[in-house]
């Protein structure tokens, strides 16, 4: 998807891409993470930011601190959801359906991509 602003085009990052970007706690820089986009920060203004869950730290909160925002010149793409193992893609799935974030922008999109990919990979296996 792009979007045209007043200066310049900017290629803005789908839901279910995966990243590389600074994980901020409590203002403190904790070092680059893998993240899931989730969305962006603000959809009136996709230079803010997007939304991101960094996945290797555990289920979506806000108490661990899993859930963050990357600015918009920071995240580096590594790959899509679709990208990764079956083992893997199960556990996101669980974490997002006991996190239960359905309503909120963003994780429906995710959470479909993820059951979308872990049915590909499962059928790709059993010869299907």
């Amino acid at each position: 998807m792009t979007v045209a602003t007043a200066s310049a085009t900017q290629t803005v990052l789908e839901p279910g891409t995966v990243v590389r970007t600074p994980r901020y706690d409590q203002g403190r820089n904790t070092g680059v993470r893998r993240a899931i986009v989730l969305g962006l920060w603000n959809e009136n203004a996709p230079k803010d930011g997007y939304r991101v869950w960094f996945y290797t730290l555990g289920a979506p909160s806000f108490a661990p601190r899993t859930l963050g925002m990357a600015f918009a010149n920071e995240p580096v793409v590594v790959g899509t959801v679709d990208d990764m193992s079956e083992r893997t893609l199960l556990r996101l799935y669980l974490q997002l359906r006991d996190y239960n974030l359905r309503s909120r922008a963003g994780y429906g999109a995710v959470e479909h991509r993820i059951q979308k990919a872990g049915l590909r990979i499962r059928a790709l296996r059993r010869g299907q």
